[in-house]
């Protein structure tokens, strides 16, 4: 989180900051975590201790959350040894020694509530770098230490800033920087060691995530190591705010993401974003991101105008949370920053939430009988060379039970009278490609309830698909989901033209061209421009002009199939007068520049942010 921290740490003489790190002894201890089921929905609130909002205890939190994020664990300044860091001092009386005992009990009497605690790492200020393996298990550790000293259900990754632009060039599906490899490593020891109810959670902003399908570099920097812990995550409930609010505007219709939009901050921009999440998207260069199970997914949201830039009426986060329960019964829930903030505005968001949610999921306990499975995301048609691959998939999710798969193939494209396909028992099948013809196929789901007092079955059937097989010819002709965009930047700033395009079969490859006008013809080839993203010169003041030409090679076909992009326009233009600042430069805390005649200091690491854009940026005004 960010926000109302930047008002934080108060000085040493008003208030007891209470530091707890990894090399500390303690004398009482609780054991992580409650046994209490975390419900199919849930409010989700952080709770910062005195660092603001209204200052109340844990236990003076409205009965409406479900899930409390305590707020944060931080480092100290090596980046990687942690420290349980809150002003305990403005909401609880007495010496520390009976600070930390009343929060312990507090936790304690809400876990027995059926409420569960949460410790969230990170934020604006709690900077983690674990860049080896060394690093990475003194932060484990002392992680460790601090779950097992307060019993939290579970551990919230709030990474912000350095901490995941750090792992800006992985790939998903390939970890290769050390910051997410060891952050795979460390929430997998954690599940393991605290069971398979611990909770792990994550609250990146969106700018991190979904942002990486109209993005290169830090957009969807975050996808790579959601996606590789995908497995063991309970939920993700990206913040949408302190970012900018016409981002998708340019997004694609063709990037697996629907239509673009304009707001963020809307109604339609947290559904739109949440279903992003849902049925996976393209990105700009990290890969494509295959969705997540609905009870994965939550949107986050300030609770009020106070709690961060972009707050909405709350019934603007009704309106959105009570479409995807209605589209997607499975669906998470809702997070807010912050529970101080919506105490001070009358408890106004967790009053008008906590009746949906709990509605919701007193509609999960209704029937005697098990519940039909949710499918999400439906298999699509394929169309392969002989040999290819003909990889069906069917994600799909239940408020409660198990679930099973069996695939069928049909003799029409009908998902009712099939014959079931020995073997075929996962969610994913790989269709035979070695004939050519068109065979049709669908998956039955089936969700096993053993706790169900009625009936203890109940089954969905998936769309049915075609899977096309045929000869050898030219190479399926790629499509581009996002095209290069137009650019304006000052002399010696980053003009960074990208492309998105992704193929059914085959290998892609890149070549940029400039051309003498907004033509994507007869321009002139760019040596060594062959990547999907390209930094175009900004040396010189002018305009030119560029587009790029998308290869699809594919080793079972005869013949190569090329498609063009847009072209986009490079406008180039002086400098003001005076002015320092650069767009590619690196700037860390302390450093200053001139932007627009101002002259601004950095508050930590940055680079590309502008200065004096947003009340939460990294610059603040000097003079």
């Amino acid at each position: 989180m960010t926000k109302s921290l930047k008002r934080n740490i108060l000085t040493a003489g008003l208030a007891l900051i209470l530091v707890l790190t990894s090399i500390m002894v303690f004398t009482t201890h609780v054991s992580a975590t409650s046994n209490t089921q975390l419900k199919p929905h849930v409010n989700i609130g952080y709770w910062l201790g005195g660092n603001g909002g209204s200052k109340k205890t844990l236990a003076q939190a409205s009965s409406g959350w479900d899930v409390i994020n305590v707020s944060f664990i931080e480092t100290k300044g090596n980046y990687y040894t942690p420290n349980l860091s809150m002003d305990l001092s403005a909401v609880y009386p007495g010496t520390e020694a009976q600070q930390i005992a009343a929060f312990k009990a507090d936790i304690q009497a809400l876990q027995a509530q059926g409420k569960k605690v949460v410790i969230s790492c990170g934020g604006q200020n709690g900077v983690v770098h674990m860049d080896n393996a060394t690093q990475r298990d003194i932060f484990l550790n002392g992680v460790k230490n601090i779950i097992n000293e307060y019993g939290f259900d579970g551990f919230d990754v709030d990474f912000e800033g350095s901490s995941i632009a750090v792992m800006n060039t992985d790939k998903i599906g390939t970890l290769t920087t050390q910051q997410s490899i060891n952050l795979e490593y460390l929430l997998r020891n954690l599940k393991t060691t605290y069971g398979s109810d611990f909770i792990i959670s994550a609250a990146p902003e969106y700018c991190y995530v979904q942002n990486g399908a109209i993005s290169t570099g830090n957009g969807g920097a975050f996808l790579p190591v959601l996606n590789a812990v995908r497995d063991i995550l309970t939920y993700i409930h990206p913040q949408y705010y302190n970012g900018f609010n016409g981002d998708f505007a340019w997004l694609q219709p063709s990037a697996n993401a629907g239509a673009p939009f304009a707001q963020v901050y809307s109604a339609e921009g947290y559904t739109r974003l949440s279903e992003m999440l849902i049925t996976g998207f393209v990105t700009m260069d990290k890969g494509t991101f295959a969705g997540l199970r609905p009870d994965q997914v939550a949107f986050g949201v300030p609770s009020s105008n106070g709690a961060g830039n972009g707050a909405q009426s709350v019934s603007v986060y009704a309106t959105a949370l009570n479409s995807l329960l209605t589209k997607y019964p499975t669906y998470r829930g809702i997070m807010t920053w912050s529970i101080g903030w919506d105490e001070t505005n009358g408890n106004n968001f967790v009053n008008t939430i906590a009746p949906i949610i709990k509605a919701a999921n007193d509609s999960d306990q209704t029937s005697p009988d098990a519940k039909a499975p949710t499918i999400s995301s439906q298999p699509t048609d394929k169309t392969v060379r002989i040999g290819g691959t003909g990889d069906l998939t069917v994600v799909s999710s239940v408020s409660k039970g198990t679930l099973t798969y069996q695939w069928y193939k049909a003799s029409s494209k009908v998902n009712t009278g099939g014959t079931a396909i020995n073997g075929a028992t996962s969610a994913t099948y790989n269709a035979p490609t070695t004939t050519e013809g068109t065979s049709y196929y669908y998956c039955v789901v089936t969700n096993t309830d053993s706790g169900a007092s009625g009936i203890k079955t109940a089954t969905t059937a998936s769309n049915a698909v075609s899977v096309t097989v045929s000869a050898s010819s030219n190479a399926a002709i790629p499509t581009i989901t996002s095209q290069p965009a137009d650019k304006t930047i000052t002399v010696g700033g980053v003009a960074t033209l990208s492309i998105g395009a992704n193929v059914s079969q085959g290998t892609l490859s890149y070549q940029w061209y400039k051309a003498s006008s907004k033509v994507n013809t007869g321009g002139t080839l760019i040596s060594g421009a062959t990547s999907a993203t390209y930094n175009a010169p900004t040396n010189a003041v002018g305009t030119s002009y560029y587009y790029c030409i998308v290869t699809n090679t594919d080793s079972l076909a005869t013949g190569t199939s090329t498609v063009t992009s847009n072209a986009a326009t490079v406008t180039v233009s002086s400098l003001p007068v005076g002015d320092t600042w650069k767009a590619d430069a690196i700037y860390v805390n302390g450093d200053t520049a001139i932007y627009q005649g101002k002259t601004y200091k950095a508050k930590w690491w940055t680079q590309g942010d502008v200065p004096g854009v947003g009340e939460w940026g990294p610059w603040e005004l000097v003079i």
